[in-house]
C-alpha cells in the first residue's frame, strides 16, 4: 500500500523534473533540501505506458475473450493496469471479489470490485481470461487520479515517503489472490487505452495537516503532448463534537475544487474527482495549491496525475 510523500514538481528543458522537497512521488522517494531529479518515461516518479500485445493484433478478439464472444472492452477502457500470468485463471475464482459482474465469456469476465483508499472505497474494473490475462482498469469517464493509494498513511499527519501502490495494481492483487496465481510487481505494466499515443504517466501528491496552504509547482515541457490532468481532492477530519472545516484546491490562484465536512461523533470525509479541464498546459509553469482550515485531527491532500507524450 501507499506510503505518504510530498513533492514540488518543476521541469527544465526537455523533462519533467522533481523537487523531491515535500511532494511525493510514485515510485519515488523524496529528500529534504529541494534536491531535483529530472525524469523522462521510465525514470523514477514517472510510469511507462506500454501497449499490451493483443492492441492492434489481428484476432484480437480471440487473443482476448475468445471464441468470437465478447473480448476486453478497449473502448470503454481508460488508465489500466495489466499482467499476463502465464497460469490458468479459474474465472469462477475471480468472480468472488466482485460486487458486480458486468460480462462473462466462454472463458473470460469482467466485473467492478472495490478497493478501499482514503474517504471510502473506489470502484475497479476487473477483465480476467483462462489465458492468465488480469487487466484492472477505470472506464473512459473517470480521471485518472483514481489510481492514488493512500494506503495506511496517518490521516492527521500524512507524510508520504513513497507511493508503492495504486487501486490498479491492488486490485490485480486481490484479483490474483482470488484465483491463486502469482502476480510479480516487476511484470505489472500500464497503458491508456483512451489515449493510445501517450508514453507516460507522472503520479504526484501534496497534503496539509494544519490550517494553511501548501503548494506544489509543475511545469510540462511545451514539446509534450499531454492527454489528461487530473485531481483526487479530500479533506477529512475527527470530531468529538459538533465541527466543520473545509479545503480547497487551486492552481494559479483560481478554485479547481471546493470542499466542507462537519457534523460530530467520528470522522467525516469530503473527496473529489475530476479533470484539472484546462488549467494544466505544456509550457507554464503552474502552482498547485492545497488549503486546510483547521489545526485540529485531521488534513487534506491532493493527487493529481498527469498523461502525456514526450517530445
Amino acid at each position: 500500500m501507499a506510503k505518504r510523500l510530498g513533492l514540488k514538481v518543476l521541469a527544465i528543458s526537455i523533462a519533467l523534473v522533481i523537487v523531491a522537497s515535500s511532494v511525493a512521488m510514485y515510485g519515488y522517494s523524496g529528500t529534504e533540501g529541494g534536491e531535483g531529479i529530472s525524469e523522462s518515461g521510465g525514470g523514477k516518479g514517472v510510469i511507462s505506458l506500454v501497449a499490451p500485445p493483443f492492441i492492434g493484433v489481428a484476432g484480437a478478439g480471440e487473443a482476448m475473450g475468445g471464441n468470437g464472444g465478447g473480448a476486453f472492452p478497449k473502448d470503454k477502457a481508460g488508465i489500466s493496469a495489466y499482467i499476463n500470468t502465464s497460469q490458468t485463471i479459474d474465472i469462477e475464482k475471480i468472480k468472488t471479489i466482485f460486487t458486480e459482474v458486468e460480462e462473462v465469456g466462454d472463458n473470460y469476465i469482467i466485473g467492478i470490485t472495490p478497493i478501499s483508499d482514503f474517504g471510502g472505497d473506489i470502484d475497479v474494473h476487473v477483465y480476467a481470461d483462462t489465458d492468465g490475462w488480469i487487466v484492472a482498469y477505470l472506464e473512459t469517464d473517470e480521471p485518472a487520479a483514481k489510481i492514488m493509494q493512500w494506503g495506511t498513511a496517518d490521516v492527521n499527519n500524512p507524510t508520504i515517503g513513497v507511493i508503492k501502490s495504486t487501486t490498479l495494481e491492488d486490485a490485480l492483487y486481490k484479483a490474483g489472490d482470488a484465483a491463486g496465481v502469482g502476480i510479480v510487481a516487476s511484470k505489472i505494466k500500464y497503458y491508456d487505452f483512451e489515449f493510445p499515443n501517450a508514453d507516460s504517466m507522472t503520479l504526484f501528491v501534496r497534503t496539509r495537516a494544519t490550517a494553511g496552504t501548501n503548494i506544489a509547482q509543475v511545469e510540462i515541457p511545451a514539446d509534450y503532448m499531454l492527454f489528461e490532468a487530473s485531481y483526487y481532492h479530500y479533506v477529512t477530519g475527527y470530531y468529538r463534537y459538533s465541527y466543520s472545516t473545509n479545503s480547497k484546491l487551486k492552481v494559479d490562484g483560481a478554485t479547481i475544487s471546493s470542499l466542507s465536512i462537519s457534523g460530530y461523533g467520528g470522522r467525516k470525509w469530503g473527496r473529489a474527482f475530476d479533470s484539472y479541464k484546462g488549467a494544466i498546459t505544456t509550457g507554464t509553469l503552474h502552482k498547485i495549491e492545497i488549503a486546510y482550515g483547521s489545526d485540529y485531527s485531521g488534513s487534506a491532500g491532493v493527487a493529481t496525475v498527469l498523461i502525456y507524450r514526450t517530445g
